[in-house]
């Protein structure tokens, strides 16, 4: 409540509006922040959906949202936080100026909604057109990130099973691999978030595309790769050396 005000987060909003508007739609329409209904591989419709996000991070939609479906338990939580920290956000530009507010105040509140704005527009970049709420497919999951801060790269585990600790998320991705593969998931490998939204909204396709696990791929000597989990780049490469080898004996 204290440390979270220099850092742009609302009190309570993360277990009201997270909790049960996100994790309760996951994405779909439903959810105050979905990107569904944008075009995900142009970055001007990040720009289109930033204002969404930002309703949601401030507090705005969602306690629109618990109002209108009559949550009047979770409306109050969340209006406890905003009005605490809508408060303090005035007392400091009264004591001690705009420009101190703009800086220490304002500003990360601004920052945090964009940087996580976007996060939020990757972990959910992909939908199953015949299943949208498939949170197998509509949930990223990356294989050996390069930035994986407290397993959040297995985010499906975050959506599907909550109730998971972040250090058991990879045991429980591995446990449930014929699940992702019978869903055909949407995993990445070698790669972290920056380098995602980069080939996304530079459209560098087959940088995206080299980086995708197939967990349906069978390999010519009949290997499943949901056992090796390859990169689409890796695959190739492993195909294309046997071929070699046959070929030359």
């Amino acid at each position: 409540a204290i440390a979270g005000l220099l850092y742009g987060t609302i009190p309570n909003h993360y277990a009201t509006a997270h909790n049960k508007i996100h994790h309760r739609w996951h994405n779909d329409t439903g959810d105050v922040h979905t990107n569904m209904d944008f075009d995900r591989t142009e970055f001007k419709a990040y720009i289109m959906y930033l204002p969404r996000f930002t309703a949601y991070w401030t507090g705005i939609s969602p306690i629109l949202l618990f109002w209108s479906r009559g949550e009047y338990k979770f409306l109050l939580d969340l209006a406890y936080g905003m009005v605490y920290y809508y408060s303090i956000g005035l007392l400091v530009w009264y004591k001690v100026g705009f420009v101190f507010f703009w800086a220490y105040f304002l500003y990360p509140l601004l920052e945090s909604a964009s940087f996580l704005g976007m996060i939020a527009y990757l972990w959910h970049m992909f939908s199953e057109e015949s299943d949208p709420s498939n949170q197998y497919v509509n949930s990223l999951t990356i294989l050996r990130g390069h930035n994986n801060v407290w397993n959040e790269d297995f985010h499906v585990v975050h959506h599907h099973e909550p109730n998971v600790h972040w250090t058991d998320m990879p045991k429980s991705f591995y446990e449930n691999i014929d699940k992702y593969t019978e869903c055909r998931a949407t995993v990445f490998g070698d790669c972290q978030q920056g380098m995602l939204i980069h080939w996304i909204f530079g459209k560098k396709w087959d940088d995206l595309a080299n980086s995708f696990v197939d967990l349906q791929y069978v390999f010519q000597n009949g290997d499943l790769n949901k056992e090796k989990l390859m990169t689409v780049l890796q695959i190739r490469e492993v195909e294309n050396e046997e071929e070699r080898t046959r070929k030359h004996h």
